[in-house]
């Protein structure tokens, strides 16, 4: 059965009813007792995230563009081996001196 949301233009309150579609609408507030409740929208219970939903299967023209523009860069030619003071990997700032 839905869950509805009345609210009351007496008393202002707002309160939830679980009413079957054949049932008669609500008239009376269950806060206050006055007359000339109706029904309020409200937001859905549920939220679609993650994958598997329309929205994250079929990106839209801009996103595909921008998946495309993020494609790894071809690989750059290997740069000569430096020293390893040159490089920074000598703990301390200098290099053992070789004998």
């Amino acid at each position: 059965m839905p869950i509805y949301e009345y609210g009351c233009g007496a008393c202002g309150g707002r309160f939830e009813a679980m009413r079957k579609f054949s049932d008669e609408p609500l008239g009376v507030c269950r806060l206050c007792g006055a007359e000339g409740v109706k029904k309020v929208l409200s937001l859905p219970a549920f939220v679609l995230k993650g994958e598997g939903w329309y929205v994250t299967d079929y990106p839209s023209d801009a996103r595909k563009k921008g998946l495309q523009s993020e494609s790894p860069s071809p690989a750059k030619p290997a740069e000569s081996a430096a020293p390893a003071c040159a490089a920074g990997g000598c703990s301390g700032g200098s290099c053992p001196s070789k004998s």
